[in-house]
């Protein structure tokens, strides 16, 4: 049935598409799902995610298929207010962009992905006054990089702080290999030039560096870049930030989706995803 030490060992959800004894697939994630307890971990493209589940958004890219030149044209990636970003973040926000439960498992998952505290180096790109990690952790470095200097001194996970708007400025400040994990929370949907900043992200990533993209259903929609919304579900969003991952050079085998949403019906909590990558060692 596929397991592993009592894991289900998805191998990324792209090249292992749970697929066992003739069950179909959708058939076989319900299953599981039901008789699993929740001590089971899903093991998404090498990384075992305790509370990460089988749905169709951790399904969204079993069948994909990427052309063969970058799809989105520049109506597609240029938001309604297409006004600089940087005016948008004069004043701080000291608020959060997703729902209580919904940022607790993302702080879970970042648990698992992330550096032991006091090691590793982590970038977090689009940061504010939070990156969502565990409460105390601190890498050895941590950079945090946004649009607001006051919300970026407020970061309590933070050694250092730049501000930069990427939509402006897509070229990093930093090393080719520098960082072990790069992570952006809830930000990538406002991206005008995404292929430059993934491109930028696979090249400070050390060989075998984690990349996350963590996303909800929420968002500015002034701000939003319009192929966001074309459909506005989590498996189209998944699949837009899979395909960045994929034009900017990521292998796609090391391309996956974890579903970490708290638990309960569709529509009465708000969803959390995350859409990772690891560059080749």
């Amino acid at each position: 049935m596929g397991f592993k030490r009592g894991k289900i060992e998805s191998m990324g959800f792209k090249r292992g598409k749970i697929e066992s004894m003739g069950f179909k697939r959708a058939a076989l994630a319900g299953v599981l799902c039901a008789l699993l307890p929740s001590t089971h971990a899903l093991v998404v493209g090498g990384v075992e995610i305790p509370h990460a589940k089988v749905s169709p958004n951790s399904r969204a890219l079993d069948s994909v298929e990427y052309p063969d030149a970058w799809p989105f044209s520049a109506e597609d990636l240029r938001p309604m207010d297409p006004s600089d970003d940087q005016l948008f973040y004069l004043i701080p926000k000291f608020v959060h962009h997703a729902g209580g439960e919904c940022r607790e498992c993302l702080t879970k998952y970042y648990g698992a992905i992330l550096p032991p505290p006091g090691a590793g180096a982590v970038l977090d790109l689009c940061s504010s006054w939070t990156s969502h990690y565990p409460k105390g952790y601190k890498a050895k470095r941590c950079a945090a990089l946004g649009l607001n200097a006051l919300e970026l001194l407020a970061n309590p996970s933070k050694t250092e702080w730049k501000v930069q708007n990427l939509n402006t400025d897509q070229k990093l400040p930093y090393e080719t290999g520098s960082f072990d994990v790069v992570t952006n929370s809830l930000s990538a949907d406002y991206l005008t030039s995404p292929l430059g900043v993934f491109e930028e992200i696979r090249r400070v990533l050390k060989p075998g560096g984690l990349a996350a993209m963590a996303f909800t259903n929420r968002c500015f929609p002034t701000k939003v870049v319009p192929a966001w919304t074309r459909p506005f579900t989590e498996p189209a969003h998944a699949r837009i930030l899979a395909s960045y991952f994929h034009y900017a050079g990521f292998d796609d085998v090391d391309i996956a989706v974890a579903d970490v949403s708290p638990d309960g019906f569709v529509g009465q909590r708000d969803p959390m995803v995350v859409v990772q990558a690891r560059k080749q060692a």
